[in-house]
């Protein structure tokens, strides 16, 4: 029920009854920019409301994808986990909109030589717990999540002291390149100079913490099946964890001992909808905004949404797109992976599908990003080439290709049947299996498929998209192997001038082209939709949650 209909309800039983009382008078708030306290400042604490009966405040987001933990060393690569993640742990940096990295747990992130990062925490981070965060916390993370030991994605590659994987060889206990300088202060050494954008992002915005006084005592094989990352209660960040339904819906509550702004909402809840249920939801006023990319609107209810009166409507940039992903160990010659391009009629799905609104590109960054390679000619719609190609690599058409394709978005699933019919027109074999996203992402790591197709996480830093295809990255579900891909991802890891890192990353995408172990089906445009009762809070491209504090209704 939504905040309108029950002051509405209420005025009618005060009418009825013949009361008045100013209990049950409304009260206007205003809305101000919150500005970060000093870190040696006492955070503000929420102003305490005037009438004890006021409504709590509650923002609810609709999502159509399911997230699979809430484990902040291993998210298994799903976005719907990383939204509820974010919302209960903080990092040491976050991103805004305009690609501008902001402090969080740290004050500050230094380099004079590319290669030496000194880090400084913020005096007064602490845990929900009021347990102080400090630099025990970050080793204790590091040295648990890059255990090779430990159940997880987590890897930080360009780091001293840990291999190729990004792991800690087996055996070995401590990082080289680690070094806690005091309670607060710790550096961090690369392999060899980088951008320090790699460093800012990779590190900065993606690392989140555990607390070492609540897991120190737990194997590194046991740490996975610990009872924490259901319900993970002692976190760092505006929110913390009330109910996780996995499936269903994710519900926070404000940390009311956090260290920078205490938050003006009481409560978020995450809702996971179909998409239909989520436009309607948005009309109803049952969920305040939906979330990207795991909340996307279908472009084919632009027009629907932005009749809503109640309702915000924006239009985003062309999205990370979905894409298809080859096991290589099942389609291994680049020829058939190629026939499959040039079978696919990607512009109707644009055309029709989106109505306009979207576009087709190859790779997995979308066509806004700094380092997206423009010179590419996408692979046309040409069946007969497509078929000349599958005879070139004497493809047997009865072989069966199963395909997986996650449920929960419309277009997407949409888009996946015509993918269907592109592929069988050719002669091939396809079986198609759906699952929830969860399923299919347990599946797809296991090597269980032979394509599939989803969608990544938007990354500023390129070296995060591309390292999936690095054969020695054990994330590297497409099983895929090219020495002259691994050495350009490593050269665009390690390079530290921009203009040259250009370079390497316009070649790798050349070179990924010419491969195809992934392709992108379509682009479309992002519907952001959010309530007019929202004063502070929209959903984002980039960066939705770092003022997450601030977020207010009216």
């Amino acid at each position: 029920m939504n905040r309108h209909y029950r002051r509405t309800m209420l005025f009618i039983v005060l009418a009825l009854v013949l009361v008045l009382s100013a209990c049950g008078s409304s009260t206007n708030t205003t809305s101000s920019s919150a500005t970060q306290a000093p870190a040696t400042d006492k955070p503000k604490e929420a102003e305490p409301s005037p009438n004890k009966e006021e409504k709590e405040k509650v923002v609810y987001i609709g999502i159509v994808n399911v997230p699979v933990t809430l484990n902040q060393i291993n998210d298994q690569g799903d976005s719907a986990a990383d939204n509820a993640i974010a919302l209960i742990n903080d990092s040491l940096l976050d991103l805004n909109e305009k690609f501008e990295f902001l402090p969080k747990i740290a004050d500050s992130v230094e380099t004079t030589d590319n290669q030496t990062f000194v880090v400084k925490l913020n005096p007064a981070a602490k845990w929900n717990d009021g347990q102080p965060f400090t630099t025990a916390d970050v080793a204790f993370t590091l040295k648990t999540a890059l255990n090779p030991k430990v159940e997880t994605n987590f890897k930080l590659n360009f780091i001293e002291g840990l291999n190729d994987a990004g792991k800690l060889e087996e055996g070995t206990t401590e990082i080289s390149g680690l070094k806690i300088v005091d309670d607060k202060t710790f550096e961090v050494r690369t392999k060899t100079p980088i951008d320090p954008l790699i460093f800012k992002e990779r590190f900065g915005t993606k690392v989140f913490f555990l607390p070492e006084h609540i897991l120190k005592d737990v194997a590194p094989e046991q740490l996975s099946t610990n009872p924490y990352f259901q319900k993970p209660e002692v976190t760092i960040g505006a929110f913390k964890i009330a109910n996780f339904a996995q499936g269903q819906y994710v519900e926070v509550v404000k940390n009311t001992d956090y260290y920078r702004d205490v938050a003006k909402l009481d409560k978020i809840f995450i809702k996971v909808l179909p998409a239909t249920n989520l436009v309607a939801q948005l009309q109803t006023g049952e969920i305040q905004m939906n979330s990207v990319p795991v909340g996307l609107i279908p472009i084919t209810d632009y027009e629907k949404v932005k009749g809503f009166e109640n309702v915000d409507l924006a239009s985003g940039n062309p999205s990370v797109p979905p894409e298809i992903f080859f096991n290589s160990n099942k389609i291994a010659d680049p020829k058939v992976r190629q026939a499959i391009a040039y079978a696919l009629n990607r512009t109707l799905i644009v055309d029709q599908l989106l109505k306009g609104q979207g576009e087709v590109i190859d790779g997995g960054i979308p066509s806004y990003h700094p380092y997206f390679n423009k010179d590419i000619e996408n692979y046309s719609y040409d069946p007969e080439k497509a078929k000349q190609l599958l005879e070139e690599a004497n493809w047997d058409k009865k072989q069966p290709i199963e395909f997986l394709v996650p449920v929960g978005n419309k277009i997407r699933e949409q888009a996946a049947d015509i993918l269907v019919q592109n592929l069988t027109a050719i002669g091939l074999n396809i079986q198609v299996q759906k699952f929830d996203f969860p399923t299919l992402i347990q599946k797809v790591q296991k090597g269980d498929y032979d394509i599939t197709i989803f969608t990544r996480d938007f990354y500023i830093e390129p070296s995060s998209y591309f390292t999936l295809f690095k054969s020695t990255n054990p994330g590297n579900f497409l099983n895929y192997k090219n020495p002259l891909v691994d050495e350009l991802i490593t050269k665009g890891e390690t390079e530290a001038d921009p203009a040259k890192r250009k370079e390497i990353y316009n070649k790798l995408q050349e070179t990924l082209h010419e491969d195809v172990p992934s392709l992108a089906v379509y682009s479309e445009k992002r519907l952001l939709a959010v309530s007019k009762d929202v004063l502070v809070g929209k959903p984002l491209d980039i960066g939705m949650f770092n003022n997450i504090n601030e977020w207010d209704l009216k």
